[in-house]
This record gives C-alpha cells, structure tokens and sequence, in this order.
C-alpha cells in the first residue's frame, strides 16, 4: 500500500512537471493516452520492480548455497574448487547488486535467465506450467461463485430466521481451517478409508481433490461476502419505495437489487482469482499438481534464484492485469460511469 501511494507521487509529480513546463505537449499526449491508465501503468511497473528486489535480497541472504545444494543432491561429494567455477560460471560470485542488475537487464529483454537445478530456461519453464494453475483456480472459481452466489442471496433476503444462522455458522468452518488441513482430510477420506480415488492420480479426476480443497475454503468466504453486499443493497433508500410502492419481494431482488451488487461482487471475483493463484501453492504442493505454485515451492527449497524471481515477475504481472480487468469491466455493469467517460471524452 505504502509503494503503491509513493508511486502515485511520483507519477504525480511527474505529471506535474511536465503540465507547467510543457503545456501543449501534455495537451497531445491526453489525447493520446488515458491518463489514469499511465499512472496504473507506472504504479504497477514500480511496485514490481520494488517486490523483485525485495525477494532477491531475501534470496540473497538468506542460508544454504543453491551451486553446493544442486551438485550434492546426487549424494557425491565435490570439491570446493569445482563449486567456485560453478558459481563464476552462474554469476553466483558476483555482489548482490551486480546479480541483481544482471538480472534486471536480462527481464528488460525478456530473458528470466536459465534454473540452476534444470538448466531449462525458466521462462519455458513457466509457460509450461502456468496453465495447470490457471485452470486449477479459475475451476475453483466458478465453482464456488455457483455455490455462493444463490447461498448468499438466500441468507441476506431470509435475515435472522433458523436457516440463515445454521449456513452462517457452516460458513465459518472453511475459512477457519488451513488448506493443507482440508486437503489432508479429504485425502483420508477419498483415497484411504473410502477409496473412491487412488492417492497417487494422474488422470482427469487428478483435479478433483485440489478443486474441492479450495471451493471448501473460497465458497464460504463468498458466501458470508455477498450476504453483507445483498444486505447493504437491501437497505438503500431505493428498495424501500420500491416496497411502498408494491412490488414483489422477488422482483425488488432479482430485477433491482442484484443488478446494484454487481460491481462489489466483480471486484470480489477479481480480489479472489488472485489470490486463489496463490493460495494454489499449498494445494498444489499436497496433491502433487504440476503447477506453477509446486515449481516455485521445489525452486526455493533448492535456492534457484532464476526460477523464483522469475514466479514472482509472472505472478505480479498477472495480479495487475486481473486488477486492470476489473477496474474496466465496470464500465459493463455501471451506466453511470460509462456516461460519465463519455462526457470525459468530448
């Protein structure tokens, strides 16, 4: 929050300076790119550059040396002389500054730098395995927005009655209990006492136990969210003379009501997809799902910086583009911003 707040500063003050000393050009260039979107734009790129160094320096300092971890995991023993020549060969004997802007100026041309424990390129390396996160959370996504969406409108419109207080208190379960808990669980369950699945699963249903692990924890979070939406939609000043005026209940709820909680629910979604991609690691991890999350979880027990730098650039770009869509799908659901762009424009 701190370095999205300086960012804007900085931008600001950018700006800024060149409306007083360029007026005319500034002029131009409105006309040519949305303001509001540079900012974004320069925000997001100074946030990531500010979370890479971070990570790096934690990498960096932090103990075990990726060169001695990767030639003694074949259990022969190397000497020190053959260790300081893979390192000279990798960079590794640089300061963490010269690591660090070597890296840099390798991202600036799209290169993320080759792992050190696969010697793969770990831009391919990524591509190869993003699609197996993406579809494990987007899955889990609809899924629990399917679940939550009809749960959460029956709780709000049906407030403090018998069956609204018993899906309240079920609704707290998911959230209260770890991930890799429910997995765990589920795992006993399916696969030992019931074995309605094997343990070890490489087929089409290899998605089943990963997808019910975070609808459980993701549903019950939507649930207690889109009950406070409808609610707080339910008391508006609009719904009561609506109500006054005679109309029905389910009329006032499914015709007014709910196309009001359409923004909060989208950035809801928005807010949720990203942070399921992250919450995929522990998932991924426990079911041995080859994902992008069990890769960068492998590369950080192994100390390969390339790899995990290069999660991290991928992640980020990813979180600001869900963030980018969701601030422009509001135009979709609010007429009222979309008049307001218009007159904006003329």
């Amino acid at each position: 929050m701190k370095a999205l707040l300086l960012s804007e500063i900085v931008v600001g003050l950018f700006l800024r300076f060149f409306i007083i000393f360029s007026r005319k050009e500034v002029i131009i260039i409105k006309h040519m790119f949305n303001i509001l979107n540079l900012k974004k734009l320069i925000s997001g790129l100074i946030i990531i550059l500010g979370i890479t160094f971070v990570s790096f320096a934690l990498m960096y300092i932090s103990p075990g040396d990726p060169v001695e971890i990767m030639m003694s995991s074949n259990g022969s023993t190397v000497s020190e002389e053959v260790i300081n020549l893979k390192k000279e060969e990798l960079g590794l004997n640089k300061s963490f500054l010269e690591q660090y802007a070597t890296w840099l100026k390798g991202v600036a041309t799209g290169n993320l730098g080759t792992s050190i424990k696969y010697n793969r390129p770990v831009s391919q390396e990524i591509l190869s395995k993003l699609p197996a996160t993406l579809y494990l959370a987007l899955l889990s996504l609809i899924i629990s927005i399917i679940i939550a969406l009809p749960i959460g409108v029956f709780v709000a419109s049906n407030n403090n009655k018998i069956s609204e207080k018993i899906i309240r208190i079920l609704s707290l379960f998911g959230p209260s209990m770890p991930s890799f808990f429910i997995a765990l669980i589920l795992m006993y369950f399916a696969c030992y006492k019931f074995r309605l699945l094997p343990v070890s699963n490489d087929g089409p249903s290899a998605i089943i136990l990963p997808t019910i692990t975070m609808v459980v924890g993701i549903a019950s979070k939507f649930i207690r969210q889109i009950k406070s939406i409808v609610l707080e939609e339910l008391n508006k000043e609009y719904v009561i003379g609506l109500k006054v005026r005679g109309v029905s209940k389910n009329q006032i709820l499914f015709k007014h009501v709910l196309k009001g909680c359409a923004l909060p629910i989208v950035t809801m979604l928005g807010l949720s997809f990203g942070s399921l991609l992250g919450g995929a690691t522990i998932v991924e991890t426990v079911f041995m799902w080859p994902g992008i999350g069990k890769y960068a979880v492998e590369a950080i027990s192994s100390r390969d910086y390339p790899v995990v730098q290069g999660y991290i650039v991928w992640m980020s770009l990813i979180f600001l583009l869900i963030n980018y869509l969701t601030d422009k799908s509001y135009y979709l659901f609010d007429p009222r911003l979309r008049r307001e762009r218009g007159e904006n424009s003329k």
